[in-house]
């Protein structure tokens, strides 16, 4: 039996991986609850690591010590650097984390689960793109954040936790891909500032940011939307993986 490990960020990532599997079941290991769906010889585990790099990862080397995997993915949602629609599927090459003041050292993507993956995307006729991933330790909530981000470092996705997952599973010498769905476009600014959420006590100011600017509802709703079509776009491409698994095997 093959395992690849699958970390996602929330648990609305999780739910649209676990959308692609008719069956599954829930294992702890090390402490966190994971989603285990075998397919033929394949285990894929869906292992949520929460968000940020330091909590990436954390959880990383947790399971690592206590589980092997033949590949460590990347997935959830991203913000596409680049022209691309709500949904566009993003594959990561290598990634580097950026924290406004310097660019960290390359983490590579393995190009035979690079070329697998996209194999199996194209296959399903899902538009697709591949290059360089940008991690950042916060949300970048404001369009000209983002822009400078991209014309400072380039690439085609940012997200919050690809260098940190990607580093661990380098040290440990284990294939590593990125995997992501676009939520959100370089230049549109979300609608609240979700660092909030993400310290303590930050639900009750981000409640409170909602209702001190009503507007903001508005953009939540648009987000809520985009999500969703990343949703079915990552539950798409891990039905055309395990599909693709099933008929040949893993890369």
């Amino acid at each position: 039996m093959t395992a690849i490990g699958v970390f996602v960020a929330t648990r609305w990532e999780l739910a649209a991986v676990r959308q692609a599997f008719a069956t599954s079941e829930v294992q702890t290991v090390g402490g966190i609850r994971c989603v285990v769906a075998q397919q033929g010889q394949v285990a894929w585990w869906v292992i949520p690591m929460g968000v940020g790099p330091e909590r990436a990862a954390t959880t990383a080397r947790r399971m690592l010590a206590e589980q092997s995997f033949a590949a460590v993915w990347s997935t959830g949602f991203a913000c596409a650097l680049g022209p691309a629609e709500i949904g566009q599927v993003l594959i990561g090459t290598q990634v580097t984390m950026e924290d406004g003041r310097e660019v960290g050292r390359p983490v590579p993507c393995a190009p035979v689960f690079v070329d697998w993956v996209r194999r199996a995307v194209q296959e399903q006729r899902v538009p697709v793109q591949s290059g360089r991933f940008v991690t950042v330790p916060r949300v970048l909530c404001r369009a000209e954040e983002k822009r400078e981000v991209a014309a400072r470092v380039g690439g085609i996705g940012l997200d919050m936790e690809s260098a940190a997952l990607g580093g661990v599973a380098s040290e440990r010498e284990i294939p590593f891909v990125i995997v992501r769905t676009a939520s959100d476009l370089v230049d549109e600014s979300l609608p609240l500032d979700f660092n909030l959420f993400l310290r303590p006590s930050g639900w009750v100011k981000g409640v409170a940011a909602c209702l001190a600017h009503p507007t903001s509802w508005i953009g939540l709703n648009r987000l809520r939307v985009q999500s969703r079509v990343a949703a079915t776009q990552l539950t798409a491409v891990f039905s055309a993986c395990a599909a693709q698994a099933l008929r040949e095997g893993l890369a």
